[in-house]
């Protein structure tokens, strides 16, 4: 019996090494330049762009274990992606006009592929670890990543689309004595989210844009006693990946 399930399971590993090759990465598996915040200046990541002025408090990035209210290293694993690094990306919106909206957006160029793409099937393999600070489903806060692919003219051929709301996320130590006895918790999750998506041929460039907005309308009035949680949301990202490969 053990010979015929050791069988049975080579056959299968043999399977899926048949039927699932590796990848067949054109240049970079990751073509993403400061994908997790490690490169900045001033509390902004280096090698992105936004439509929003960077404020002399600016705090687009931040190191974890250092800020409150998010994760810290030790011997509990506090919902981190897969090797975090030191930095992730920090983007807050609250319910004051001037910061309703933030953005980083980032230029790909992709003219190393051409000849591929006309050739080929070309895949775009994109991923984010992303998660938020308020994980309550009842904040109007989201985020929104987009990929959007480009011909020479700048014109918009095709797009990844990923969005995230608060509710979507867990809060690790909710309920547990340490947090009661802070007051608050500390250990949020981060998800990944990915997508994938075949390349249009005439596709120039793509452009990854990272979108967080509070959209509220109306609010009860700081006077009277609006939680934290109400007023703003924080998201975080790290590790963001985009590559293509071959089909």
């Amino acid at each position: 019996m053990k010979i015929l399930f050791f069988t049975l399971l080579i056959s299968m590993q043999a399977f899926a090494q048949k039927n699932y090759p590796p990848l067949q990465w054109l240049g970079k598996p990751n073509r993403i330049t400061n994908p997790g915040a490690e490169a900045n200046s001033e509390g902004a990541p280096l090698h992105w762009k936004s439509s929003f002025s960077l404020g002399a408090e600016s705090n687009w990035v931040s190191a974890y274990g250092v800020t409150s209210h998010e994760w810290n290293h030790g011997e509990k694993k506090l919902g981190l992606p897969t090797n975090p690094g030191n930095n992730y990306f920090r983007l807050t919106v609250n319910k004051y006009d001037e910061t309703r909206k933030l953005n980083v957006f980032q230029i790909i160029n992709l003219d190393d592929i051409q000849n591929v793409l006309q050739a080929d099937t070309v895949i775009a393999d994109f991923q984010s670890w992303i998660g938020v600070a308020y994980p309550v489903p009842s904040n109007c806060a989201y985020t929104e990543v987009k990929i959007l692919f480009k011909d020479l003219s700048g014109k918009d051929l095709d797009s990844i689309y990923i969005k995230r709301t608060p509710g979507e996320f867990r809060d690790l130590d909710a309920g547990t004595p340490a947090a009661e006895e802070r007051g608050f918790n500390v250990m949020h999750e981060l998800l990944l989210s990915k997508a994938t998506k075949q390349v249009p041929k005439v596709t120039k460039q793509a452009l990854v844009k990272i979108h967080c907005e509070y959209p509220c309308a109306k609010f009860k009035g700081e006077e009277q006693d609006e939680t934290e949680a109400e007023l703003s949301n924080t998201f975080f990202f790290d590790n963001i990946s985009l590559g293509f490969y071959k089909k």
